[in-house]
């Protein structure tokens, strides 16, 4: 585990510190700063907007509401179909963290293991349709993923963090792609969930 633990214990500790106006309740935001430590360590190509997606995801949750589960179910079928194998060292699930915790399912190891996609897509949409978070939470961990950048040795993502924090708060906090860069050396494929529906049916194992 490369990244520090000392930045991230100081800024938990002291929320207001990183983010201005009300002081936020750790446990709020604990579990989201934890899980965003770790995929800064595990993806060392992410850009701003990686980032800015993953806490998008963990403190809203999949990207929108699934008003129809048939172009859902469509848009799976068509991602699982030319997926390949997974990569070395690729993981089932990634902790997103959150009050509710969420996890991405990978859906490459989840493929391989012979796991059931309509129960993966079911998971899915309901977790989607939940409302969850809100803008004063997105803003508290935006800031505190600059300073922890900063702190963890990535302060050329700073600026562009607290940019695009800017603009984003600007638009309500909308949800965004992965970055070019992300996407060539990652090529993310994955569901958001609620963590007890994988825990259910052992996606995570």
């Amino acid at each position: 585990m490369r990244y520090s633990l000392l930045p991230l214990l100081f800024l938990l500790a002291n929320p207001a510190s990183a983010a201005d106006g009300e002081k936020q309740p750790v446990e709020n935001v604990g579990t989201i700063m934890v899980a965003f430590g770790a995929h800064l360590d595990s993806h060392p190509l992410a850009e701003a907007e990686d980032l800015y997606k993953f806490l998008h995801q963990a403190v809203f949750g999949p990207e929108h509401a699934v008003s129809n589960r048939q172009a859902a179910a469509y848009r799976m079928e068509g991602e699982v179909k030319d997926l390949g194998p997974p990569f070395d060292g690729e993981l089932p699930c990634e902790p997103l963290g959150g009050e509710m915790p969420l996890v991405r399912v990978n859906l490459r190891p989840f493929v391989a293991n012979g796991s059931d996609p309509d129960l993966l897509l079911d998971a899915f949409v309901e977790s989607a349709n939940r409302e969850r978070g809100s803008g004063r939470q997105m803003e508290t961990v935006l800031s505190l993923a600059a300073s922890y950048v900063e702190c963890a040795g990535r302060g050329e993502l700073t600026p562009e963090i607290k940019q695009l924090a800017d603009r984003a708060a600007e638009a309500a906090f909308p949800a965004i792609h992965h970055s070019e860069i992300y996407v060539e050396a990652y090529r993310p494929a994955y569901r958001v969930i609620e963590k007890h529906f994988a825990e259910d049916h052992g996606w995570c194992d």
